[in-house]
């Protein structure tokens, strides 16, 4: 039976928010496939989790930063360059992830939430921070 008392570890809230309706939907995503790991620890699922939350996060990811990748090349965005290449620097390290826990690591569980935790509240909060206001401009 799930545990339904735990404190979520991957919880939006509007300090997320970058103010773009679009984006934010898909970071609210991000996140609930995120706290999806998180829930399966408590309930002793983790490891049994990890190779669909890998899969789900590799084909998400791709379809977000593209979508976000192509907002910012239609506003000349000046910081796609940085934030593209932050982009790749997580689809690099979630795919090597995919395939150690292809490969039977199992002990993986606790080093992917702890990723997850610190890369999207980092990156949501201090680089896509950054683009909501620059799009919005562009919007007008």
């Amino acid at each position: 039976m799930p545990n339904l008392n735990i404190v979520p570890m991957f919880q939006w809230t509007p300090d997320y928010a970058v103010g773009i309706e679009e984006i934010d939907r898909e970071h609210q995503q991000l996140f609930v496939l995120a706290e999806g790991m998180h829930r399966a620890m408590f309930d002793g699922r983790g490891k049994e989790f990890l190779q669909s939350l890998l899969r789900d996060l590799v084909q998400y990811t791709d379809y977000h930063f593209s979508h976000e990748e192509r907002l910012m090349e239609g506003m000349d965005y000046p910081d796609l360059g940085a934030h593209r290449q932050q982009h790749q620097a997580l689809k690099d390290k979630v795919r090597a992830m995919q395939e150690r826990s292809a490969s039977g690591e199992i002990t993986m569980t606790i080093e992917v939430a702890h990723f997850l935790v610190a890369w999207l509240k980092q990156h949501t909060v201090a680089s896509d921070r950054r683009l909501g206001p620059y799009l919005k401009a562009g919007r007008r």
